[in-house]
């Protein structure tokens, strides 16, 4: 029911920058198709039990934390969207918890604020070495305190922890708000998009991303079904 919740909080998200899209569907198109995912899974994840940081064990007692599986999330989106587009105004949150962060990949469009969100009962310190939006450290943060960073270029951002190695996560910001999140052959669909010729991407972070070329037309909706089959290098 976890991770079902988790899932259902990004979709919303994501509805919500959507929201902010004109309405325009008498002038634009729709795409829409299945992601499947042939290539290898991710191996299992280990047990994780406490901080593997003596900073977060010598502070709290090293409170057990059983692991918790996150769901495959798969973005898919669109490329070089012509047009200019504002961002939320409310952060998009995301959390650390059960020693990890809450998505492994989260998109986002660009000038969005993101709340980073402690939820453990050890310390995070969330830090990044982006190349093109401010790096960053925000320091070591107690359970319910936060920090806010707004990421005004496109780029994949990896973010760490500084206490806890095997924390990882992706902060995808993108150009464009045509994109969504769906699971290993689930369906997306992508609505209001101006009619073009575009480069159709499925972006995972242990399977090889894929693009396509796609056209998008006036008052129809494409299908474009797109297939993972590699592991990343």
């Amino acid at each position: 029911m976890k991770k079902k919740n988790q899932f259902l909080i990004l979709v919303l998200a994501l509805g919500l920058v959507l929201s902010g899209v004109p309405s325009r569907a008498a002038s634009s198109g729709a795409l829409e198709g299945t992601v499947t995912v042939t290539a290898p899974p991710r191996p299992a994840p280990q047990q994780a039990y406490g901080s593997d940081s003596n900073y977060g064990k010598s502070n709290y007692g090293s409170p057990a934390v059983p692991s918790h599986e996150l769901p495959e999330e798969i973005v898919v989106y669109l490329k070089k969207v012509p047009g200019s587009f504002k961002p939320p105004k409310e952060p998009v949150v995301l959390e650390q918890k059960y020693i990890q962060f809450a998505h492994r990949v989260l998109p986002i469009l660009a000038g969005t604020t993101v709340e980073f969100v402690n939820q453990d009962a050890v310390y995070h310190n969330v830090f990044c070495n982006s190349q093109v939006n401010p790096r960053f450290d925000l320091g070591r943060k107690l359970k319910g305190e936060t920090a806010r960073v707004k990421f005004k270029h496109p780029e994949d951002v990896k973010l760490y922890c500084e206490i806890h190695a095997s924390m990882k996560a992706h902060l995808l910001v993108l150009q464009n708000p045509y994109f969504t999140v769906t699971a290993p052959g689930g369906h997306y669909s992508l609505s209001h998009v101006p009619p073009g010729h575009y480069e159709l991407v499925a972006w995972h972070d242990y399977w090889a991303p894929v693009t396509q070329k796609v056209t998008v037309k006036k008052g129809k909706t494409s299908e474009a079904d797109i297939t993972l089959d590699r592991v990343q290098n």
